[in-house]
């Protein structure tokens, strides 16, 4: 199994990953909480700027001590990697806004908006009928690998088997559980992998995303059976990542 990051002992506040999500709308106030959730606890600083200037969103998001809201995307190339795309429902957002960042994960809504412009090197989480809606196409294996390679993309294709792929290589995860088709999962897994994706290469951030993800979900089912939620599984990731990939 592929070693993640390890912060170093003399590091400083900020060298650790600092990751920016930009999502949520009047629509939807809950999934950048979740990815935000997930995200905390792997990253040194975690900024969140809202797709919709909406009260109710940023009530929902200030709930979240860690998060740091800004105004603007002035520091988008100081971040290690942007989230886009959770949440962001009818939302306005020109991806020309988006150039400078480092790395980019999009998921959600975000998918809807890069159909046939997709960003080179950019990490892709769609479930099913996103991948449909962005290729035309079943998201089998060979599919997925394909299209990789067209886009140049690293794509994280969801379902009761995780088919990620970089172009070249392929991987597959079947760690999960059927409790897992709650909404809200993927917001959590998209949160964990741009959040890993901060520090770690984005094919190895994509791997561990799912691999954590997916345990995460099969402790909480020892636990609860399938009667978990998306915020009981943000919360267990951490304790997930230790006995996957702690020394």
């Amino acid at each position: 199994m592929e070693k993640l990051f390890v912060p170093k002992k003399r590091s400083h506040k900020g060298e650790n990953g600092r990751l920016l999500i930009i999502g949520g709308s009047r629509q939807y106030h809950g999934a950048p909480v979740l990815s935000l959730l997930a995200a905390r606890r792997f990253v040194d600083l975690a900024y969140f700027y809202p797709g919709d200037k909406d009260r109710n969103l940023m009530n929902a998001v200030k709930r979240v001590p860690e998060v740091i809201v800004v105004r603007g995307l002035g520091n988008l190339a100081k971040m290690d990697c942007v989230l886009f795309g959770v949440g962001l429902g009818r939302a306005r957002f020109s991806l020309v806004r988006l150039r400078k960042a480092k790395k980019l994960v999009i998921d959600g809504d975000g998918l809807k908006r890069v159909r046939g412009r997709i960003p080179k090197n950019a990490i892709l989480t769609p479930h099913e009928g996103e991948f449909r809606m962005l290729f035309g196409m079943h998201g089998t294996r060979a599919n997925v690998r394909a299209m990789a390679a067209k886009h140049r993309c690293i794509i994280l294709k969801k379902g009761p088997e995780d088919i990620i792929s970089d172009g070249r290589r392929t991987v597959i995860n079947k760690i999960h559980n059927q409790g897992m088709t709650k909404g809200g999962t993927g917001d959590v897994l998209s949160g964990l992998v741009a959040a890993l994706a901060c520090k770690n290469g984005s094919f190895t951030a994509a791997i561990a995303g799912a691999r954590i993800n997916g345990h995460a979900g099969n402790m909480l089912k020892k636990s609860y059976g399938y009667n978990f939620s998306a915020s009981d599984l943000a919360n267990r990731l951490a304790e997930s990542c230790e006995k996957l990939y702690g020394k």
